[in-house]
């Protein structure tokens, strides 16, 4: 016990250190974030507050019969999501983490090692779900009326709650590591975890919550959205004593809450149990396998993709084909890069089905909606952005003086960067374009300027990706999406909003010109018209070409 607060108390110091002089070196991340957060929080409250309220008033207790499938639905996707998240957490935290060769050459007990490293996988795994779920719960309890005892007993049911499936995530990747390599392990979980989520997105957009935003919802549409979330009842699951302990306690059935409790501290206790047994027998072997190489002498043949790549870039200088092609086959080879296409895969779906279901009904409104579009599809390729362009020069890690000690030139390396993702980001961005308009019919003007705006934006975020990624890099990092949440890429999204706003204001009086003489059969265009198109392309080559400038003359400065 001494050796695992010792532990603890390393590692709590650690946590203070990089809270106290992180938040002073990164206020203005930390204040964005903790923005961002507070206003999830008073929106996913008021959300679901709404619906609890409505199914709380149903006669014949029908509300209540919805309200219990509502959170047993709820409990039941916190289950699914921190048992996917536990197991894609477990193995970066428990074997592949920088911080165990230390570790384990202390004289620690491997269990000690395993249990420290079990608390932080599961709190890593469980905090963003409980930010999302405390104020349902909260929300649940003020429609109740729930007096100080429900509150208080939150901490008893989400506790366990949270144990149990990190448990059994830690369980099963004790076993996969134990035979298999740490490496390909993780990439196929993280394959999986990325495809349930893309799924459950698409589960939650297509019940259609916006309906329950209108002040005349009636009783019909809250009852059809529950019962749209309908899904079996089995009494052995947590998810099901968590939710009944819930709803016992908030109508003051505090021991038959206390009977649920028990249920959640007994399988929490026997799975934490057999998770540090079966530790103690595998956990340092999985561990030491996971931190061997293999090479294999059989070389297999090249896919046919990168074949035809190859034979695509044969025209292109050695170095730059070589460029072209290493950067593809780390993307392709690395799961965790592109197993995140099926989120993005949903994320268009999403997109172009909220388009689809706009209630527009005169053709104003559809081709006033169609200029807005152009601005939302920026958004939408920025966000994509800051995750793939923006991330790309510090993806090279610690290879990248491989690069830098290369006779390359540099501008050559950070414009190959660019038309490396500008490619697929601009066929993405004209598809959203050009579907999103046909489904809201608009006319040949407005489908022409949206079809060159979002490709003059598209080269502007890709332009400004490259080079401020390459102004605030980030070699050093366990996961990729660090470097997307860093103060660079926070002020990379900032940069590029302020960049799209400046495109949609200033295409609003070509638009507005344009409107006024379809609507009203009057030209009241002069020259600003031209005056704005000019404005439009002088911002977007400097958008692309100066952080690209920038970025060759911070590379030529770099000291490694």
């Amino acid at each position: 016990m001494s050796q695992l607060i010792q532990i603890l108390k390393l590692r709590s110091t650690i946590i203070r250190n990089n809270i106290v002089f992180g938040f002073r070196d990164k206020i203005f991340k930390f204040s964005i974030l903790f923005t961002l957060a507070f206003l999830f929080v008073i929106g996913d409250y008021i959300f679901f507050y709404r619906i609890i309220s409505y199914l709380y008033i149903l006669p014949l207790d029908v509300g209540e019969l919805l309200i219990t499938q509502l959170l047993s639905i709820i409990f039941l996707t916190f289950l699914s999501m921190l048992l996917f998240s536990n197991v894609i957490t477990a193995i970066s935290t428990m074997y592949l983490s920088s911080d165990l060769e230390l570790l384990m050459s202390f004289p620690f007990r491997v269990s000690t090692v395993f249990i420290s490293k079990f608390l932080q996988t599961a709190i890593n795994s469980s905090w963003m779900i409980l930010i999302f779920g405390l104020p349902i719960f909260i929300a649940y309890g003020v429609v109740y009326n729930a007096n100080l005892s429900y509150y208080l007993l939150l901490i008893p049911v989400i506790l366990p709650f949270i144990i149990i499936p990190s448990g059994i995530g830690i369980l099963i990747i004790i076993l996969l590591m134990r035979f298999f390599p740490a490496k390909k392990t993780y990439q196929v979980m993280t394959f999986l975890g990325l495809i349930f989520g893309a799924g459950l997105v698409m589960f939650f957009r297509f019940l259609k919550p916006e309906v329950l935003l209108g002040k005349n919802v009636s009783d019909d549409v809250i009852i059809q959205f529950v019962e749209g979330l309908k899904v079996p009842d089995y009494n052995f699951l947590p998810s099901t004593w968590a939710a009944k302990s819930i709803i016992s306690s908030a109508n003051g059935m505090i021991d038959s809450s206390f009977v649920y409790i028990s249920y959640l501290f007994w399988a929490a206790i026997l799975i934490f149990i057999l998770t540090v047994i079966l530790a103690n027998k595998m956990y340092h072997t999985g561990w030491a396998s996971a931190h061997e190489s293999f090479t294999s002498a059989k070389r297999g043949r090249e896919p046919f993709f990168y074949i035809m790549m190859e034979r695509f870039l044969k025209r292109l200088f050695p170095i730059q084909k070589n460029l072209f092609m290493k950067d593809i086959k780390l993307f392709f080879r690395d799961t965790a890069q592109w197993s995140q296409l099926f989120m993005l895969g949903a994320l268009v779906i999403i997109y172009v089905f909220n388009i689809r279901n706009l209630p527009l009904d005169s053709i104003f409104l559809k081709n006033f909606t169609s200029v807005l579009n152009l601005g939302l599809a920026g958004v939408v390729l920025s966000a994509i952005a800051v995750r793939f362009v923006f991330t790309a020069v510090s993806l090279e890690g610690k290879y990248f003086w491989t690069i830098y000690s290369s006779p390359i030139d540099f501008k050559k390396f950070l414009w190959e960067k660019f038309w490396m993702y500008f490619i697929p980001l601009i066929i993405l961005a004209e598809m959203l374009v050009v579907i999103s308009n046909l489904f809201l019919d608009a006319d040949s003007y407005i489908m022409t300027i949206s079809v060159v705006s979002i490709f003059l934006i598209t080269a502007g975020l890709v332009g400004m990706g490259i080079g401020m990624g390459t102004i605030y890099p980030s070699f050093k990092y366990e996961n990729i999406a660090e470097v997307a949440m860093s103060t660079g890429g926070i002020l990379y999204m900032i940069m590029s909003f302020i960049f799209i706003g400046v495109i949609v204001i200033l295409e609003s009086r070509p638009v507005y010109v344009h409107f006024y003489k379809v609507f009203l059969f009057y030209n009241i265009g002069g020259i600003e018209v031209y005056i704005c198109y000019a404005l439009i392309l002088l911002l977007s080559l400097l958008a692309t070409f100066i952080p690209m400038s920038l970025g060759v003359k911070v590379m030529k400065e770099m000291e490694l």
